[in-house]
């Protein structure tokens, strides 16, 4: 399905979310060690996006994993014939506060650190995805266009993103920035974590899923109104199954 068509479909998907099993039940994490092993590469400047290699362990990645199997398909986006395959993510559970945890407090950390600077009031309850074979996310922005008022009478968005592969996965399955500059023709470029658009009309970035890699970038402007070259789609899955994990970084004005 062309991207024109995914950008024409609007909708709204009720998700549902699952609260997270005890930590006890996911296993002993006594030998585990909270290492920043990850590797950033700068992807754009403007706006900021970084990818991340090895940003979560294979033991990191399949403790997420651990915690929950209670997956629910969402509903369509629309009711049209011709889009009744377009799906968003199958499943999604969020993760519940985890004190005890000592890898979903490293997680945290870790993504923390990352943020630095960046004026937040801290992350989101993190959040796994399902993506299944013959499914796909439409475009879409991490923003909310109804920004959420706090308690302290300020208005809160989503500064900035994080979304970590939580699986390879075998054809298909790229997360897709179309409104972002491509990468130069003459440079060189990694086919297993990046693919270019084929067509002419699709001009971007797009982003392979590697398991335990993922990508950083901005929603927001200084000002805290919308970067709408933020903008990104989970490309249609055409053999597997994509897991993903999302941080969000909140921002209150």
């Amino acid at each position: 399905m062309s991207l024109s068509t995914l950008a024409a479909v609007v909708g709204t998907v009720s998700i549902k979310f699952w609260p997270f099993q005890s930590a006890s039940s996911v296993g002993n994490t006594s030998d585990y060690v909270c290492d920043p092993h990850y590797t950033p590469e700068i992807l754009s400047t403007d706006p900021l996006m970084v990818y991340l290699n090895h940003f979560l362990s294979p033991y990191e990645v399949d403790h997420l994993l651990a915690f929950n199997s209670n997956w629910t398909y969402t509903s369509d986006l629309s009711t049209d014939p011709e889009e009744k395959a377009l799906r968003r993510t199958s499943g999604y559970f969020i993760i519940q506060d985890e004190p005890q945890d000592e890898v979903i407090s490293c997680i945290i950390q870790r993504a923390d650190t990352l943020v630095g600077f960046i004026p937040s009031e801290g992350l989101e309850l993190l959040q796994i995805g399902r993506t299944q074979q013959g499914e796909q996310h439409p475009l879409h922005w991490d923003y909310l266009l109804e920004p959420e008022l706090n308690a302290e009478g300020k208005l809160c968005n989503r500064a900035a993103s994080f979304f970590i592969f939580l699986s390879d996965v075998a054809e298909g399955g790229e997360t897709y920035f179309p409104y972002l500059e491509a990468p130069h023709a003459d440079l060189p470029v990694d086919e297993k974590k990046f693919r270019r658009p084929k067509h002419k009309e699709s001009a971007g970035m797009m982003l392979r899923p590697v398991k335990g890699n993922g990508v950083f970038w901005m929603n927001l402007y200084k000002n805290g109104t919308l970067e709408e070259r933020s903008r990104h789609a989970g490309m249609k899955v055409k053999n597997g199954t994509k897991y993903g994990l999302n941080i969000l970084v909140e921002q209150c004005v």
